[in-house]
This record gives structure tokens, sequence and C-alpha cells, in this order.
């Protein structure tokens, strides 16, 4: 115990003092270490050119499956803290002082919760069936790889953009500072506020917000080519999204300040924001150099 204590206290301190690029050298080795060590273990071999998404990934025998709903509702979580995500905090008070009672603001909360899940839930549907009817159309092995690396490969650069742009080693433009809501209804119609509110927070703003990992679980529900199952995991993701703004907002209209939750968010925000970078440049290392290189290498050697 002694040893995993000094260990871990040892590493932290190595990632502190690494500085900002080096702790992004250091999460692009662990993914790229990670992707040779799936290769050596036999992953594209045994599950498929997609690492165990089309065919099965729906399948109760594949474990990856219920993983990527867990990931999904972790990953919409996470955002919370995000610009994007930010604001649904400061949307919820609104919806449930609208109303006294714990009965009716329940019902305002879920039908909060509703609007933001129900329309990403069909999105996961439409991508569900576009992934079919291309998968479709890849009769060929060679088709179905070439059809992976370009997917894959280009999610990995994705995330290693947006790791590179939070870096500060370039700037990448803000698709939330060009969104715009729609018209608020008054505080009159909380039920029609609420619907405006969860469309908006979750499925407007989730779609368009630039978080990478929300791009590669797209790629995971199309290369799954399952609708049902795309609508569970992207309807899971938009619960996920607001899911933490319905507590949160809740205590503030128990009395909690907003400054000290605007401020405790900013600051676990600033807090955790390098191992999130981290997390997401090794996320496209792997990608990159299991799916681009790799599997590219098999592809273009058939």
């Amino acid at each position: 115990m002694t040893y995993v204590t000094t260990l871990g206290r040892a590493t932290g301190s190595l990632w502190t003092r690494s500085g900002t690029r080096g702790q992004l050298l250091i999460a692009l080795a662990i993914g790229a270490a990670l992707a040779l060590i799936s290769w050596q273990a036999g992953i594209l071999d045994t599950t498929g050119v997609f690492g165990g998404v089309a065919g099965d990934a729906a399948s109760s025998s594949n474990p990856g499956a219920i993983v990527a709903i867990g990931a999904a509702l972790i990953i919409g979580a996470t955002m919370i803290v995000l610009p994007c995500g930010f604001p649904a905090v400061f949307a919820m008070p609104s919806i449930l002082t609208a109303r006294e009672g714990l009965p009716q603001r329940t019902t305002l909360s879920l039908v909060f919760l509703a609007a933001a899940a129900l329309p990403l839930a069909v999105f996961g549907v439409i991508l569900g069936f576009a992934g079919d009817a291309v998968l479709g159309l890849l009769d060929s092995m060679s088709a179905k790889m070439g059809f992976a690396v370009i997917l894959y490969s280009s999610l990995g650069f994705l995330a290693l953009g947006y790791a590179l742009s939070q870096a500060g080693i370039f700037h990448l433009p803000s698709l939330t500072q060009r969104f715009s809501g729609p018209e608020m209804p008054d505080q009159d119609r909380p039920y029609r506020r609420a619907v405006v509110l969860g469309s908006t927070m979750g499925a407007g703003m989730g779609m368009g917000c630039p978080m990478p990992t929300y791009y590669v679980l797209l790629g995971w529900v199309a290369a799954a080519a399952n609708p049902v199952y795309g609508a569970i995991v992207l309807g899971v993701y938009g619960l996920g999204r607001v899911l933490p703004a319905v507590g949160i907002g809740a205590l503030i209209v128990g009395g909690m300040d907003r400054r000290k939750v605007s401020r405790g968010m900013t600051s676990f925000r600033e807090r955790t924001e390098g191992v999130t970078n981290g997390l997401v440049a090794a996320t496209g290392s792997y990608l990159i150099v299991l799916f681009g290189i790799v599997l590219a290498w098999r592809w273009a050697t058939l």
C-alpha cells in the first residue's frame, strides 16, 4: 500500500511538473502505447476491424455494448463544466421556481430531461440507419477496413486537434460561439419553457459541442449500424448532459448561493483541465495509431 501511494504521488508530481505541452506529450505516448498493446493483444483480430463495434455491438455477448452506454452517460455528465454545458445549471432554477410543490417540480424536471434526451435519441436512430446503409454497401473486407480506417483515424485527428488547441498550440473556432437558441417562452408557461430549454441545452448545444469524446461516440454509433442501440447510446448521452444541472439547480432553488456554485464549477474545471485534455489527447493518439497506422497498413498490404 505504501509503495502504491508513493508511486501515485511520484506520478502526480511528474504530471504537474511537466507543464501543458509536457502533459500533452505524455498523454500522446500513453495513447500510442495502449494502441500498440491492443494490437499485440489481437483486438483487431478477435473483434473485427471496428474493434468490436460492427455486427454485434448491441449483442448482450459484447461487453463493449454496455461499456459504451455507461461511457455515454459519463461523457455527457462531464460536459456540465464546459461552456456548452455550464448554462444548463442556471437554466434549471428558472424552470423549477415557476411552480410550487414537489410533484410539479418533479414533473418539470422530467420534461426537461426528456426534451434533452429524445432529440438525441432520434439522432441516434438516424445515425444507426445511416451506418447500416453504409456497411451494407461494403461487401468486401477491404472496403470495411477502409471505412474503419477513415472513420476512426478522422475521429482521432479531431480529438488531437482539440487537445492541441486547448494546449494553446493553435486555435480552433468554437461552434458554440455561433449558436443561438430559440426564443424562450414566458415564465407563465413553465412546461413549454422546460421543453425549449431542455432541447436547447441538451440536444441543441449537445450536438454542437466541440468535445471530441462526443464525436468518438458518434463514430461508435455509426459503426454499430443498429438504430435501437444508437437511440439508447445517444439518448443516455443526452440525459447525462443535463442530469447534473437538474441536481445542482434543485440545490440552488433550495438556497445554495449561485455565486459559490459558479466559482466551484469554474475552479473544478481549471483544476481538472490538464487531466481532461490529456485524456482527449490519449484518445486521439490511440485511434490514430491503432486505426490510422496499424489497420491502415494492413489495408494497404492486402
